[in-house]
């Protein structure tokens, strides 16, 4: 009998067992990363680490799902409806912190301030609506899928085929993010190739939910969940230990984001700021110009830089000098749809970083009063959207399937809540710690003593970080700092100078954020599928051997 499988126990000899296998995964997966801590201090090379941690990660969701394994419909589509409430939020929360809310939560934070909160209220707050108006009723349904709702609740098949549309729309395009995020996290990993570590973070998903359906998929989720909220924790707690001597980011942050306001004042008034918000101004400005005269701008730019070229010629300039004119001359557009999409990207890459700081604490900022009022109503209506959306989350709607009762269904979406706000409650703290280190140890900094990590991170994707001296005066400046919100999270352990077996750590935790959520999702699609198109709509009659033979067959063809 697999322990994962609650044949023959009753529910609390279920929960029990459960709880010695995630104490003994618990304390396993932390002996795994003190022996990898051991090893590096010993001269591991950094490459090994990384491996070690996906081969890890990818072969214990591997391992949950062989021993998951099951034909059986019931424990296919919706784990045998015995997850225990508790166990269920830990699944929940780790299917709803996709590599969006693990990767980009703290990064959209940092980049846009007060106005980022309404991401955390509304995707907090759908679970409000979920545990009100959604979970207690879908339990009481007592069958397999949303759609399955749908066509019960309205009759007929039309609207289940609507909600079989819905929900495969939905999911396929929430799952392509998932796997941007996969490739992504595995090239920073083990420096493999972002598509090879798409194609080995969609072999991990597959043997998981493959064989198991949601009783494998839960169980991964529950172990995914217990890495990735250590992962984020820890260069969290590092970090506001570091600054504020508080192990307790939630609480101490304040303190430090009084420092960072304090900082964007004085970068307000910066002479070398102002010059270099001036540069990128001047160039926004130019690329609007050439707009106004596509024509005549793409004959000045071949002008200008064909007599460059010729006076390198002529005065035997460096040979680098001219191969760098002869490229510039080349890479100018060839005709003029090119030219106005060049011009366009310009001055969208100019215009903002010629804007002065965002004020981190400043709530709805605006010229007047009018444009204040404006960002307030855009705040609220996010929010109300997010909360919406929350609640309509097929993926997420499906868990409530899977636990015993009406009663659970309500205790699960508590113990959800409990589970996500531990990070969402966490994220803005990051945001503002890691801010403080970049406008204190970042700016201001000599150009030739910058850390290793913002060239490591510039060779794995540029647009996540990248620095240039735009004014020449070998001081780095905050406006020459393009910094992409991803970064926030995955760069933490190194902005603080923490082991790189903690950035394997937390790369390894938002592997599991954004494998998670594609277990969820593809299970998604392929049972709508199976069982709502080829069992409710084209065979009736099919045994729950071929529809669950067919829900396999079509997850490997999504995937």
């Amino acid at each position: 009998m697999s322990v994962f499988d609650g044949t023959g126990q009753t529910q609390s000899q279920f929960q029990k067992s459960l709880n010695k296998v995630f104490i003994f995964y618990g304390g396993g997966f932390a002996a795994f990363v003190i022996v990898l801590g051991v090893l590096e201090q010993m001269g591991m090379p950094k490459e090994y680490i990384g491996y070690a941690f996906l081969a890890a990660t990818v072969l214990l969701y591997g391992g949950i799902g062989v021993i998951s394994r099951t034909n059986d419909a019931a424990e296919y589509y919706v784990a045998g409806r015995r997850v225990p409430a508790i166990y269920n939020g830990m699944a929940t929360g780790s299917d709803w912190m996709s590599a969006a809310s693990f990767i980009g939560m703290a990064g959209t934070l940092y980049l846009t301030g007060y106005g980022g909160l309404a991401f955390i209220l509304g995707w907090t707050g759908g679970y409000c609506l979920v545990a009100l108006f959604l979970a207690p009723y879908l339990r009481k349904f007592g069958q397999f899928t949303i759609p399955d709702f749908l066509g019960a609740r309205y009759g007929g098949n039309m609207a289940r085929l609507i909600g079989v549309f819905a929900a495969i729309l939905v999911s396929f395009v929430y799952v392509v993010a998932q796997i941007f995020g996969v490739g992504l996290i595995t090239a920073r990993l083990t420096g493999l190739s972002f598509d090879v570590g798409v194609y080995v973070g969609l072999a991990g998903i597959l043997v998981c939910s493959f064989l198991g359906g949601m009783r494998a998929v839960t169980w991964t989720q529950v172990a995914q969940y217990l890495i990735l909220i250590v992962a984020y924790m820890i260069p969290v707690v590092w970090l506001s230990v570091k600054h504020t001597g508080n192990p307790v980011p939630q609480i101490s942050y304040g303190y430090l984001l009084e420092k960072v306001t304090a900082k964007e004042e004085q970068l307000l008034k910066d002479p070398k700021e102002l010059e270099v918000r001036g540069i990128f101004k001047a160039r926004a400005d130019a690329a609007a110009e050439k707009l106004k005269d596509v024509p005549a701008a793409m004959a000045a730019d071949k002008e200008a830089a064909t007599k460059k070229l010729e006076e390198l010629k002529a005065a035997n300039g460096p040979a680098a000098d001219i191969k760098a004119a002869e490229t510039a001359l080349a890479a100018l557009p060839k005709d003029e749809a090119a030219a106005k999409a060049a011009y366009t990207a310009a001055r969208a890459a100019n215009a903002p970083r010629a804007a002065p700081p965002l004020r981190h604490a400043e709530p709805f900022p605006g010229k007047d009063d009018a444009a204040r009022d404006v960002a307030r109503k855009n705040f609220l209506a996010l929010v109300f959207c997010l909360m919406i959306g929350t609640a309509a989350l097929p993926h997420i709607l499906m868990r409530f399937y899977t636990v015993p009762s009406v009663r659970e269904a309500r205790e699960s979406v508590a113990w959800s809540l409990f589970f996500i706000s531990l990070l969402y409650f966490t994220a803005p703290a990051l945001a503002v710690l890691v801010k403080f280190d970049i406008y204190t140890l970042l700016v201001g900094t000599p150009m030739d003593q910058l850390p290793g990590w913002i060239a490591r991170w510039n060779v794995v994707d540029p647009t996540l970080m990248a620095v240039a001296d735009i004014n020449k005066d070998g001081i780095l400046q905050l406006a020459e700092i393009r910094l992409g919100g991803d970064i926030v999270v995955l760069a933490t352990p190194e902005i603080g100078g923490l082991p790189f077996v903690i950035s394997g750590l937390v790369a390894a935790g938002g592997l599991a954020a954004a494998l998670s959520t594609a277990d969820g999702l593809l299970l998604t699609i392929a049972n709508a599928l199976s069982h709502d198109v080829y069992y409710k709509v084209i065979d009736p009659n099919a045994s729950a051997s071929s529809r669950v033979a067919v829900s396999k067959t079509i997850l490997v063809f999504v995937a």
